[in-house]
Formats: C-alpha cells, structure tokens, sequence
C-alpha cells in the first residue's frame, strides 16, 4: 500500500464477491448467462473437480490479490448482494443469485489489508433493520443494492425507517443507477436516479452506482436524470464502475462535464475488465492498446481513466465518502 500524503486512502467503490456454496457461504449464482456470472463461472471451471466452497476462497482470494498487487489502488470497497423480497416480506424464488453479508464478512476477515465490506440488505425483509446493525457491527460502510434485479423502489415511503437506520448507523446506501445489464430484471425502471430522492432527503449519502449510464441502445436515458439530482442535492454521489466497457464507454465526456464531474468517484465492477482499448480516439491508438496490455485490471482501468481526463481527486474521493473526510 502506498503512503497517502494527504491520509486518504485510494479507493475502488465498486467491486463484486462471488459465491456458489450454499451449505458454508449460504451463496449461489444461478440460472443466468450474464457476462458477470459468466466470467465468475468460467474462473470456476478453470479449477474442476474443486467444491463450491474452494472456489469460493480461490476468488476472494485472488481478488484480494489483485487488489494488493496494484500499484495505483489502497483497497477494495466488496460488495454482498441480497436476495429478492416482496413487499410482505417474503422470499422470491425468481432471485438467480445471493452473495450473503455472512461470505462477505468472512471474505472481509480473511482479507483485511485488502477488502472493506460493503454490506446488502433488501429493506422489505423482515430483519431488515437488525441486518443492518449487525453488518454495520461487522465494518460494512455502506449497504448495496441494484434495484432493477433485486425489485426495490428507493422512492418507497415504507422505506423511511430503513433509511433512518443507516443514517444513525453512518452507512452509505449504493444503488446501481441506469440500466442493469448483468443479472435478470424486475423492473429496468427502478434504475432511474429520481427515485433516489427519499434516501436523500433523510440525509443519507447515495452513490449511484454506475453514473445513471444507461448504454448506447437503451431507448431510455437515464443519465440526465443523474445531473439534475446531483445539482439538487449534495450528498449525491456517482462512480464510474463499468465505464470501460463497450455498453457505457461513450459516457466519458459527459462524466466529466460538471456539476457530475466533482461527484464521481473510482469504481471498476470488477471482474468485468476493463477495455481501454475502447477508447482510442481520446487515448491514441498506440496508448490504448499499451494500457489494454496492463495486467493488474485495477491499474488498468485507473491509469487510462487518467489518461483520458479523470483528475486526482476522483480517485481519494472515495475515501471521503465511505471513511469520511479527515
């Protein structure tokens, strides 16, 4: 880890767990041919023969690995990611994928010099608030949820004792904002950014995940929706997970045209790599293809995000916003 001169730690917001032991990690990923959970089953089968429960530690890890590795990143904001509930609080069978707070929490402990938790809890279950208290015990900063998949709507005033909770407790709500392209859907709708107004007024910080980028053939565009809020309200936040990747790369000159610029801060979605080489116009040909040959997909996606315009700033914002500012 690198000496921070300021004492700000260099932070990647958005990064994915995986799991597939049920009977240990009370994990699966299931039933779904997402470029997320594609890649997660494709490192699986690169150890076969080997349980649920190795793979599962093989992943975080080499995650942890790759984290420690880098040369431009102090840690890594991991993410759990719940189950889909209905509004009276009961389980849905359609759910095709669980990363439990109890494997991100172990993940968190195996791995401490690399990994900060960044908890999921659907508001509709029923523990929902003695949830967050014990992940919040456990170190999470933040709660994640991707509310096209999982069937929330952030704007339910049902939700207000929730998100009292996670104020009292200091927990950072990140919800994936635009259209989700990795996990099934319920609803693409529930991804526009308006819908984070309640969370917001309560006094939580939100960080929507993914900027509002909605991609390059959506019909809907969720994006400008995003700059409205975050000229409105000011503990509105944004990262730039997924931003080198062939849906969302068209999104750079407008991610860092203000009021959203001074917002943004670092995320990958990793393990989906990055791809500078989409962008070669702003990079340069050879340059693309020179940081596209970076091993360390963190160093990657940081060192041409640099140089395509991203300031310093973006990539210590993130510390403010989950360990607060020093």
């Amino acid at each position: 880890m690198a000496d921070r001169t300021d004492g700000r730690l260099r932070l990647d917001a958005h990064v994915h767990l995986a799991g597939f032991d049920w009977d240990r990690h009370s994990s699966f990923l299931r039933n779904s041919d997402s470029p997320w959970i594609s890649i997660a089953r494709h490192l699986y089968s690169l150890s076969p023969g080997g349980s649920d429960e190795e793979f599962d530690i093989t992943y975080a890890g080499w995650l942890a690995r790759m984290v420690r590795e880098a040369e431009h990143l102090d840690k890594a904001v991991v993410f759990a990611l719940d189950g889909i509930y209905d509004s009276r609080g009961r389980f849905d069978p359609r759910t095709e994928a669980i990363i439990s707070n109890d494997w991100a929490i172990e993940a968190c402990r195996l791995h401490p010099d690399e990994f900060i938790l960044g908890a999921s809890v659907h508001p509709s279950r029923p523990d929902a608030i003695e949830e967050l208290e014990r992940c919040a015990e456990a170190g999470a900063v933040c709660v994640k949820w991707v509310p096209p998949s999982q069937g929330m709507d952030a704007s339910d005033k049902r939700y207000r004792e929730f998100y009292e909770k996670m104020r009292d407790l200091g927990l950072v709500l990140t919800s994936h904002t635009g259209y989700e392209h990795s996990l099934r859907t319920v609803d693409q709708s529930l991804g526009d950014p308006e819908r984070l107004r309640l969370p917001l007024e309560v006094g939580l910080k939100v960080v929507a995940g993914h900027a509002g980028t909605s991609g390059f053939y959506h019909r809907v565009e969720y994006f400008p929706n995003l700059v409205k809020m975050v000229e409105r309200y000011e503990n509105l936040y944004a990262d730039t997970s997924a931003i080198l990747n062939p849906v969302r790369a068209t999104y750079r000159k407008r991610l860092l045209a203000e009021p959203v610029a001074s917002r943004l801060i670092q995320g990958t979605d990793f393990p989906v790599p990055p791809m500078p080489i989409l962008w070669p116009l702003t990079l340069g040909p050879a340059e693309a293809v020179r940081f596209q040959r970076v091993r360390n997909w963190f160093d990657r996606d940081i060192l041409a995000k640099k140089a395509a315009g991203f300031p310093e700033e973006h990539f210590l914002r993130g510390h403010d916003v989950f360990l607060g500012a020093d």
